[in-house]
């Protein structure tokens, strides 16, 4: 196809007849990580590479609070670059290279004491750090820093796909999934979002000047308005806004890249890159695939809403709903949610479940008996007998592999032949099930709404930090409900056709065509 505002896209490349690297996954050890220091390796047919972006943008200010311990401060957050880490097909090597997991050990642990409401002191340095440093100092993952991109064969691209991080995360915790799609075809940017969601995070500007930003407290920030937020709702609203201007970065970054154009880097990576980028030209950064797990997947069903992104499909585990809600979005891209047993269980589910009829693509699927935090990085790492402490009742690898294995097919246009093979389960089911069969009196604050949605308030002590978990039982109640919805590490797929009036279809999504027709040209509008 010809013509102003339209672009010829190149097919995905078909995998090699062999593989270019033999990937073996390593049988999950009873000590996780904690011996080896490694991550499993990935299945898919290439090595993969890895290598760190910042690069400036323009400067944006969001929000109007001040921190109480720094009053002459700037108001609000300012951003003026964008960081990420790319996920890429290698060119094959022999090497035993690896990347570290959590290269600033010693600022990722302050960050996370302070979102425990914890002042890092001498005594607390004294037990916290050396455990810390016990469970994941070392720790890799397999990856191959600043690799030449793979290129691509003939009349073929590289898909583009961006990653968003939930509360309390980073970007490399999410290093199985996102190494795990490149390692399958796919160029993954994983952002590291500069909006004090993070534990710690260190930023350089085009001048080469550099400063840290920690993880906000919403209790530290004062807001000129008559009454103060009781919550940290107020502040995550901004925290989006910040997060939708990151997406646009990224993606404006990676367009220039894939035509050729020299991108200005901060002197943070401008050193560490110092490979051919003409060969990106190769991938293409058009109508991405956006993924997010918790507010990272609440940041992409907000930017799949708005018209200025155009993504092609979008992937969302365990959104964060409660902070778009009540949400007058609209998605009309295929969209595959992937829940844990936990959030399904949770007050959140009402929400979501009620924001489905305003995604024309939807296809939603649980795995019992997993947690919230199961999709990160975390649990791979530790013993399976400390995560089953955690409530976790599926393996850790198993919910990744199951996850990674959905999310692929998705992306292919496979979804209707996996929902033919899975067991489902209705809202009904899982309403019962879940935290509405234990839900309050109406006078309570989580009672039900006159629309059969219940009321949540942020305050409320059944809230987590990050708007969630929603109900939380005692440990041993809660370990008990995992493995109500289906057997512990299945797959099980969520019935929409009588909740979105969509009985002439099985799920309520027509058959698509794969995000990159293998074989054949596609033509898309830019």
């Amino acid at each position: 196809m010809s013509g102003q505002g339209t672009t010829t896209f190149l097919p995905k490349p078909p995998p090699p007849e062999e593989p270019q690297v033999l990937q073996t996954v390593h049988k999950r050890s009873p000590f996780g990580a904690l011996l080896s220091r490694t991550l499993p390796n990935y299945s898919g047919h290439y090595q993969v590479g890895v290598c760190d972006i910042e690069v400036p943008i323009p400067k944006q200010s969001f929000g109007n609070f001040k921190h109480r311990s720094m009053p002459d401060a700037t108001a609000g957050l300012t951003i003026d670059t964008v960081l990420f880490t790319l996920f890429y097909p290698a060119e094959p090597t022999q090497t035993n290279q690896r990347v570290v997991w959590f290269p600033r050990l010693r600022q990722t642990i302050d960050g996370f004491l302070r979102m425990a409401n914890r002042t890092p002191n001498w005594a607390m340095k004294t037990v916290v750090y050396p455990a810390a440093a016990a469970a994941i100092y070392g720790t890799t993952f397999p990856a191959i820093e600043n690799a030449p991109l793979m290129e691509a064969p003939p009349n073929t691209q590289w898909p583009f796909m961006i990653f968003s991080h939930g509360v309390g995360c980073s970007r490399l915790m999410y290093s199985a999934f996102c190494g795990e799609m490149a390692s399958r075809g796919y160029v993954v940017a994983a952002i590291e979002h500069r909006d004090g969601t993070g534990p710690s995070s260190r930023i350089t500007n085009r001048e080469g000047y550099m400063t840290r930003l920690d993880w906000l407290d919403w209790k530290d920030l004062v807001w000129p308005i008559p009454e103060q937020p009781k919550n940290d709702t107020t502040l995550r609203h901004v925290q989006l806004e910040v997060r939708l201007a990151e997406v646009e970065g990224v993606m404006s970054v990676m367009k220039q890249i894939a035509n050729g154009q020299p991108v200005a880097q901060t002197t943070l990576t401008q050193a560490q890159t110092t490979f051919d980028w003409a060969r990106w030209k190769c991938v293409n950064p058009h109508k991405p695939v956006m993924t997010g797990h918790s507010f990272g997947g609440t940041l992409g069903m907000a930017a799949a809403s708005k018209p200025k992104f155009r993504f092609s499909r979008v992937v969302v585990m365990d959104p964060a709903v409660q902070r778009l809600f009540p949400w007058d979005g609209q998605i009309n891209v295929p969209f595959l949610a992937v829940n844990s047993e936990e959030y399904m269980l949770g007050l959140e589910f009402p929400l979501f479940k009620d924001m489905l009829s305003q995604i024309s693509k939807p296809a939603v699927f649980l795995i019992p008996g997993s947690t919230h935090p199961s999709f990160s990085d975390v649990f791979l790492i530790l013993p399976p007998y400390i995560n089953r402490l955690t409530g976790l009742r599926a393996e850790a690898d198993k919910v990744i592999e199951m996850m990674i294995g959905l999310v692929d097919k998705f992306l292919e246009g496979q979804t209707d032949a996996i929902r033919a093979k899975t067991r489902e389960v209705t809202g009904r089911t899982v309403l019962e099930r879940g935290a509405m069969s234990n839900m309050s009196t109406p006078g309570d604050s989580a009672s039900s709404s006159p629309m059969g949605t219940p009321s949540i308030d942020g305050s409320s002590p059944n809230i987590s930090a990050d708007g969630v978990t929603g109900v939380k039982p005692k440990k041993r109640k809660k370990r008990k409900m995992l493995g109500q919805l289906g057997d512990v590490g299945e797959l099980v797929a969520y019935k929409l056709e009588a909740e979105l009036g969509r009985e002439g279809t099985r799920d309520g999504q027509r058959s698509e065509p794969p995000i990159m027709s293998r074989g054949r040209r596609i033509s898309q509008e830019q």
